[in-house]
């Protein structure tokens, strides 16, 4: 056993607790700078007069950035590393986040978030990997799963500090809180951050013994005479890929792809739109805000609350239950945005189920497909959703400019959890044998990080 082994079969040390729970903190931070557009958007709109179609294309910016961050710049952590490709993208989305706090007009303002977008898509890419290389066998699956509620957690902490900073300040110091925020999270990451030792052996850089040797001690543990051997992988990835679209396999991906777009589409609509969607309802700027930070920490909650439910529903039946009952709370959520109470309420619901479904899918995928190829099929399945996740603030927009009452527009956008209910139901039929059985954890931690 290699000492990569014997450090993933150990209890974690004090220096691999550290590197994960500063993973989550900037995790924290990426959701903040992704998020906050959401909160300030209304500012943004009064005072530049903006149509809605124009606030749609802004909330898509981060999004769309996003996107462009995970396809082409996280490749680049196999290369150059996690710790540098995290590094680059904190200085990068702080950058981002300052040069947005002084931007003069809407192009501008949308190439910043564009900006900001990639830096924390490629971070949502890399951390979930560095996190799983530092966490053991055991704490994998739930180390990697506190390590996503980040952006849940982050999107609470913008909405806390809009409702601080706008009224006296402006939305462009929200925009400067965090950039300075990014800024210390980069400082605290230069000093803390270790690299990923499964990157050390596998690329093996200049110094990596060195490094390794480092990192080791950190742990406590006796420093290593050689690298060890290193897997290799390479050869085996376009056989893989194309399992994806052969046989059963192609019906389950269609499936689960249509189910993590309709699962995007119908979470990033509620968390692009719904301080905006409730100051059109009739209520104030303060209870807007109030609305999306009951959503965000309804989304922390139905995260965490699958966790501990998926080992006795299933992940199939619970995912599908998420989806249905998602639909059902952005309903409620229509019919109710004239009574501020019963609008709260159920914008903690609406991101408790709708959250709780995107946890699914990633909760799912790993035991729909053969061993060799869950990384790659989540992957790939993350990449693709990414169409809803853009589209979503695009299309509300739109239709907000076409005449669409915030009521209706919510009623529309639970279409897509009925959709994503029956195809989650449907790979019962085309599932792996699995399908609705429980992974190991370590196995589903392994499988996220993968992606």
């Amino acid at each position: 056993m290699n000492v990569l082994e014997q450090v993933k079969n150990s209890p974690m040390s004090r220096a691999q607790t550290r590197a994960v729970a500063l993973c989550l903190v900037i995790n924290l931070v990426d959701g903040f700078d992704l998020l906050v557009t959401s909160f300030v958007g209304p500012s943004i709109t009064r005072e530049w007069h903006l149509s809605p179609s124009g606030v749609g294309v802004l909330l898509s910016g981060g999004l769309a950035g996003m996107a462009i961050g995970g396809l082409f710049l996280a490749p680049l952590a196999d290369r150059v590393g996690r710790r540098t490709l995290t590094l680059a993208c904190l200085a990068l989305a702080s950058l981002g986040m300052l040069a947005a706090a002084v931007s003069q007009d809407f192009g501008q303002l949308l190439a910043c978030r564009v900006v900001t977008g990639a830096a924390v898509g490629a971070m949502a890419a890399s951390l979930p990997v560095l996190t799983s290389e530092y966490a053991n066998h055991r704490r994998r699956g739930l180390v990697v799963a506190l390590v996503t509620t980040g952006y849940g957690l982050g999107s609470f902490v913008a909405g806390i500090a809009s409702s601080l900073l706008l009224g006296s300040y402006g939305w462009r110091s929200v925009f400067v809180f965090g950039s300075v925020l990014t800024a210390v999270l980069f400082a605290a990451g230069l000093r803390y951050l270790p690299e990923s030792m499964d990157y050390l052996v596998a690329r093996r850089p200049r110094h990596a013994l060195d490094k390794l040797n480092r990192i080791l001690a950190s742990m406590g543990r006796a420093p290593e005479a050689e690298l060890p051997a290193a897997r290799s992988v390479s050869a085996a990835r376009k056989v893989v890929f194309e399992s994806l679209f052969r046989g059963g396999n192609a019906v389950r991906t269609v499936l689960v792809w249509t189910a993590f777009i309709a699962a995007q589409l119908m979470f990033y609509f509620a968390s692009s739109w719904t301080p905006s969607l409730l100051l059109k309802a009739g209520m104030s700027n303060q209870q807007g805000i109030s609305g999306g930070v009951l959503f965000s920490l309804g989304g922390i909650t139905g995260a965490i609350l699958l966790g501990l439910l998926v080992s006795r529903a299933g992940p199939r039946r619970l995912t599908a239950a998420y989806f249905g009952l998602g639909a059902l709370a952005l309903v409620l959520f229509s019919i109710s945005l004239g009574t501020l109470a019963t609008a709260l309420v159920a914008a903690v619901l609406v991101g408790l189920f709708l959250n709780g479904a995107v946890s699914g899918i990633n909760v799912l995928i790993p035991s729909l497909y053969p061993a060799e190829s869950r990384a790659t099929a989540l992957g790939l399945a993350v990449a693709v959703s990414r169409l809803g996740a853009v589209l979503a603030p695009l299309i509300a927009g739109f239709l907000l400019e076409a005449g669409w009452v915030p009521g209706s527009m919510f009623r529309v956008f639970a279409i897509p959890g009925v959709l994503g209910a029956a195809a989650v139901l449907l790979l019962a039929r085309f599932g792996h044998p699995s399908s609705d059985s429980v992974p190991r954890p370590e196995t589903v931690g392994s499988e996220v990080a993968g992606a």
